[in-house]
């Protein structure tokens, strides 16, 4: 489980590498929320909003490491098919997956409140169609 989780947009890698060590400061479009698994939660909204199973998503890998050994803080980059899937969803699409997520870590036994779900979606929704606009990408600063 990850302590505090930072969704940033960064123009690249070497700028999101930038923030390793102190994480995004204020120059950066960020949402911050703490206490849950940040890898399945991207793989998981990736297969909801794709309509693709999750072990392909899984399998493609594209959520990735850009710095962090696993010791300390890691910065990790949202694949870019889920960044466009995000930026492009409507609200209803945004509430879907919310409550699917919701659903998902339940069966996992974890509780995921629904108001912190669907904030949590509609942030980093929100940050992805800044990527896309700005042709960045959408990051985590995980601590």
């Amino acid at each position: 489980m990850s302590k505090i989780i930072t969704f940033f947009v960064a123009a690249d890698h070497t700028v999101a590498a930038g923030v390793g060590e102190g994480g995004p400061g204020d120059e950066f479009e960020t949402a911050e929320y703490g206490n849950f698994d940040v890898w399945s939660t991207l793989e998981k909204w990736e297969s909801v909003l794709t309509n693709r199973s999750l072990d392909d998503v899984i399998s493609d890998g594209e959520q990735d490491v850009v710095v962090g050994d696993g010791e300390g803080p890691l910065v990790l980059v949202a694949s870019p098919a889920l960044t466009t899937a995000l930026a492009e969803a409507d609200d209803r699409t945004l509430a879907t997956t919310a409550e699917q997520w919701i659903r998902l870590r339940a069966e996992e036994g974890e509780t995921i409140e629904e108001e912190l779900a669907h904030d949590l979606v509609g942030e980093v929704a929100a940050l992805s169609v800044s990527a896309v606009r700005a042709g960045g990408s959408v990051y985590c600063w995980v601590c």
